[in-house]
């Protein structure tokens, strides 16, 4: 289970259109036409584009500047409905608050509550469980206020994905950002005009004379549905860290996600839900550095026998980045949609993938 792709992973994008990259007059230049045929009078250098290209791309860049896609509304009732609190450090648990009997004992580790009434300094976790307030991190510190997207028609015909970084864009692939770029904030929704491929990385035009690397993109790419696979279905990509939901063939859904950490992989394959839960405790670890504690964890889906499972995550905001135990995390929101969305199909696959290869860049 539990919490997501690392900052280092890499985000790998395809090809938009099939422009070749070349290099001219020391500058990344894109077209759809051999490169033989062209002089470097064609090439835009302030954009990386040949100019014939180039005033295509500025025309579908203004007129198409976000995605056309709708985010999935947002409940904040349901997001902060319950106070979850990180325990900071080890401590006793009492059965009344201050002076009681010990009845329990959390260790260190990455351990939470649910945080009921304080009286006194201490505050209630259970009936009969109370713990020192001191030692409890702030409420609801990191529940996450992304949501993913709903589609009418399917995925977009251009293809589109996450920023996860804050990242100044660059003017041309490949070339450092200038120093007063100004930043596209983390979680940002772009469009993909072009890419090009610099020193074995792609970089995606996002609007015009900005290129960001591969590395700083998610992007939901479409999979073909696995033979014997009907009805509603998850496509989870382990190298992009996306998530598609796929009724047949039609996508209707698309998110961040975050997989298992290297230590801790998501198991590949084609899976079926098992079993579900509106919420239950996940733990795990007990008595080494990397103990967890998790009560109340929402709308839980296991899919495979590794007691691996599609469920929400309150005490991360990385969506994107690898962060769990082998679960793959979603948003409060995502979770909630994915499991009241397969109520009718309670035992949807679940294919798990690599779009490209573990070690590609």
């Amino acid at each position: 289970m539990q919490p997501n792709r690392i900052p280092e992973a890499i985000v790998a994008i395809a090809l938009i259109f099939t422009f070749h990259p070349t290099k001219i007059a020391a500058a990344p230049c894109l077209s759809t036409v051999p490169t033989s045929n062209l002089s470097p009078s064609f090439c835009d250098d302030g954009m990386g584009i040949y100019d014939v290209e180039s005033r295509a791309l500025l025309v579908e860049m203004v007129a198409h500047p976000t995605p056309e896609v709708k985010r999935l509304p947002i409940d904040e009732k349901m997001l902060y409905r319950k106070a979850y609190r990180r325990v900071l450090k080890a401590t006793d648990v009492q059965d009344a608050p201050g002076g009681g009997n010990v009845v329990a004992h959390m260790e260190a580790g990455f351990n939470f509550v649910n945080a009921g009434k304080e009286t006194n300094g201490w505050i209630q976790i259970a009936p009969t469980q109370w713990i020192p307030k001191d030692v409890l991190g702030p409420v609801n510190n990191a529940v996450s206020k992304f949501s993913g997207v709903l589609f009418d028609n399917g995925l977009p015909d251009r293809p589109f994905g996450w920023i996860l970084f804050d990242t100044k864009p660059s003017k041309t692939p490949g070339a450092k950002p200038a120093a007063d770029a100004v930043k596209v904030k983390r979680y940002t929704l772009v469009n993909f005009f072009a890419t090009a491929t610099v020193d074995g990385w792609d970089w995606y035009l996002i609007a015009p004379n900005q290129w960001i690397q591969q590395t700083h993109i998610a992007y939901p790419k479409p999979v073909k549905r696995p033979d014997g696979v009907t009805g509603r279905w998850f496509a989870v990509d382990l190298y992009e860290q996306t998530l598609i939901a796929y009724d047949d063939d039609m996508a209707v859904f698309a998110t961040l996600i975050s997989s298992g950490l290297p230590k801790w992989p998501t198991k590949e394959g084609l899976f079926k839900i098992i079993d579900r839960y509106t919420q239950a405790k996940m733990s795990g670890a007990s008595g080494l550095p990397d103990n967890y504690y998790l009560p109340q964890v929402p709308w839980i889906m296991y899919f495979n026998r590794e007691e691996q499972a599609l469920h929400a995550a309150y005490w991360h905001d990385s969506f994107g980045l690898q962060r769990s135990h082998g679960c793959v995390n979603m948003s409060m929101t995502d979770a909630n949609w994915a499991f009241n969305w397969t109520h009718d199909q309670p035992d949807a696959a679940v294919y798990v993938y690599r779009s490209r290869p573990k070690n590609d860049s």
